[in-house]
């Protein structure tokens, strides 16, 4: 359920970004619709004339406007079971409550542009959807971008009819069950209504916001390290001059810059820790988070746009009465963006396994032991088979990496389609930050067992927040033990936003 300080956000009045996106994901905003009666109109007139084309069997397209045959109702709502039901192929794991959140909240934006030809019930019913936290089970694979995401959206679409699976109340039950407990009404949904849902770029689009979201957390968990880093190694901070910024000023660069300045209190008079000259990666931290940074404000231009748009299809236009078949259903735009971001996300993760490299390398972190080791007696591996499985996971990253474009010849069907594999760069994003945070939480339990080893005395501010929120769950490491459910204590700490690595601006 929404928190009762929800802040109550209007579908269908105004625009929707991508930071609106997690809010109702998160249960921050509580859905409601435009109330006016204008708006209420505007969604019904054009409802009405989706059901008078379908009615007449004036049909551009078959599937949307479901042509009678003499058969009436009866002959519609076969259709769409039909169609909810043939596209029911999806496989694999399920999508997180969140991540189907976002879905709701993007489909409810795009449909409630008033372009679609969908009842204003039907909006509504997504509100509370989303108000009451159940969520149809969509499964993870089986997306090719054809016509968008017809096979995953066909799980939502069916679950309000009351096929397939629904997660309420933190258990998976049947879609008639669990609508039942929360006191909502199934819908006998319209066959273009079934393909509204189902149709267009929403599930890219969501999963893109997510991915953004915690993209822009990591690039600054990423910072947060390598200032650490340099502070733990007691490494120079010329670098940092910010007239070196002015020199060659990309936004993304610059705004990196200004996160390592503040964290490593650049320009507070603190010259005699400024020593030892930073190696050439320490001296381009700025550098690599900030095409982070860049790809990540790239990616919110483009999920902005796209949350605005209408892009299904047919277009109904309530105004003029045209029904119009085009392609806005086609996630092109989606797909380059994401794949833009998976490339930077693998460098800047790249980049934290090497921070760890660094700090445990005894030529390179400033006369600590080799791995970490600490001083104590008998035989100890300290971080040497943390450095090993870092790697691993980088290598792991590589193979997502690849842009999810270049597939999108070998996904389509036939002749008469190319794929946009936009879900397909979703996905996979969010796996490399799966995998990319845990190349963070790692690198962190490395620099904080190297500011231990120097007593953890002089850190920066920074350093010694994170060093102490750390060392509330995790010990130092004294003698070899399995360092798994280290890792996972600072995954956890970092996914809460308890881990203090600074906030995003």
């Amino acid at each position: 359920m929404p928190a009762e300080s929800a802040i109550v956000f209007h579908l269908g009045r105004g625009d929707v970004t991508p930071s609106d996106v997690i809010a109702f994901a998160d249960g921050r905003y509580r859905a409601m619709l435009d109330p006016s009666a204008e708006y209420v109109e505007r969604i019904e007139r054009g409802a009405n004339l989706a059901q008078q084309r379908a009615q007449q069997g004036g049909a551009t397209d078959p599937k949307l406007w479901a042509a009678t045959d003499g058969h009436g109702a009866d002959a519609q709502m076969q259709l769409r079971q039909s169609l909810t039901r043939y596209h029911g192929c999806g496989l694999g794991g399920t999508f997180s409550d969140r991540e189907v959140a976002a879905v709701v909240a993007a489909r409810a934006a795009s449909l409630g542009r008033g372009f679609s030809g969908v009842r204003h019930e039907l909006l509504l019913l997504l509100c509370e959807m989303l108000n009451l936290r159940m969520f149809p089970r969509i499964p993870r694979r089986g997306a090719a971008g054809a016509n968008a995401d017809l096979v995953p959206l066909s799980y939502v679409a069916g679950a309000i009819a009351g096929d397939g699976d629904v997660s309420y109340l933190g258990r998976v039950v049947p879609a008639a069950d669990g609508f039942a407990a929360a006191g909502l009404e199934m819908m006998e949904l319209r066959p273009h209504e079934a393909l509204a849902l189902m149709s267009g770029t929403g599930m890219m689009t969501a999963l893109g916001c997510v991915a953004w979201d915690r993209a822009r957390h990591f690039a600054r968990f990423a910072s947060a390290l390598a200032a650490m880093a340099m502070d733990v190694v007691g490494a120079s901070v010329e670098h940092l001059d910010p007239r070196l910024d002015a020199l060659k000023p990309h936004p993304g660069m610059r705004a990196a810059s200004e996160w390592l300045r503040e964290d490593m209190e650049y320009g507070r008079g603190d010259t005699a820790r400024d020593g030892r000259p930073a190696t050439q990666m320490l001296r381009g931290a700025g550098h690599v988070i900030g095409v982070q940074l860049d790809a990540v404000e790239f990616v919110h231009r483009v999920l902005e746009i796209e949350l605005n748009a209408v892009s299904g299809g047919p277009i109904v236009h309530p105004a003029s009465g045209e029904c119009i078949a085009g392609a806005n259903f086609y996630g092109g735009e989606v797909t380059h963006a994401l794949d833009g971001l998976k490339s930077s996300l693998f460098t800047c993760a790249a980049y934290v396994e090497r921070l760890l490299a660094l700090v445990c390398e005894s030529a390179t972190n400033g006369g600590l032991p080799q791995d970490l080791a600490g001083n104590v007696s008998g035989a100890t591996h300290g971080f040497h088979g943390m450095r090993g499985a870092a790697a691993g996971v980088i290598a792991e990253m590589a193979t997502l990496a690849a842009p999810s474009a270049l597939h999108a010849r070998l996904a389509a069907r036939d002749g008469s389609e190319l794929a946009s594999m936009g879900t397909h760069a979703a996905r996979d994003c969010l796996e490399m930050l799966e995998l990319a945070e845990s190349v963070a939480a790692m690198t962190a339990l490395g620099v904080c067992q190297a500011a231990e080893l120097r007593d953890a005395g002089g850190l920066r501010r920074r350093s010694k927040s994170v060093y102490r929120a750390v060392r509330q769950l995790v010990p130092h490491l004294r003698a070899d033990r399995a360092q798994d459910r280290d890792i996972t204590s600072v995954l956890e700490l970092f996914r809460a936003g308890l881990l203090p690595v600074g906030n995003e601006r």
